[in-house]
């Protein structure tokens, strides 16, 4: 008996003792957030202020400068933010738990040299922790709606 108790002692003490550790996760890689496109930034500004438009509330449109920047909007990532990973790395958390996924883009409009602009998207999300903090933690775009964009207007060139 004394031998079985001397088992379930080093067993215990190496549970508690061991902890969580695990290994850290190596950087994920994001698709592309910006495109350098053969036109026009006349040709280029239209197809974008067309691609974002009609899909998020715009809040700022300056064409002479190339800044177009959105309102909030907030993202269909289902319950708990099961499909938040459609556009953003998961942000971890003791015990959280997700009620909600919000983005809004700053986007500029650059000519780069006679014939070419580069368009760059910056997409802001933070998703609502419900549990612990109860609070908007921002999260990293992969740079998937973003590509989505950019692929978009590059096929009406």
């Amino acid at each position: 008996m004394k031998k079985s108790t001397a088992i379930i002692i080093v067993f215990v003490f190496a549970f508690l003792t061991g902890g969580c550790a695990t290994i850290p996760n190596a950087p994920q890689a994001a698709l592309p957030t910006s495109m350098v496109f053969e036109a026009t930034k006349d040709k280029v500004w239209p197809l974008l202020i067309a691609e974002v438009g009609l899909n998020y509330p715009i809040a700022a449109v300056e064409k002479e400068s190339g800044l177009l920047t959105t309102d909030f909007v907030n993202m269909p990532a289902g319950f708990d933010n099961r499909n938040m990973r459609k556009w953003v790395f998961p942000p971890g958390g003791f015990f959280a738990t997700w009620a909600g996924l919000r983005m809004k883009m700053n986007i500029m409009v650059v000519k780069i040299e006679e014939g070419k602009t580069k368009v760059n998207i910056r997409a802001h999300y933070e998703a609502f922790e419900s549990n612990v903090s109860k609070s908007w933690i921002v999260c990293r775009t992969n740079g998937a709606m973003e590509s989505e964009i950019l692929a978009r207007i590059k096929e009406q060139l």
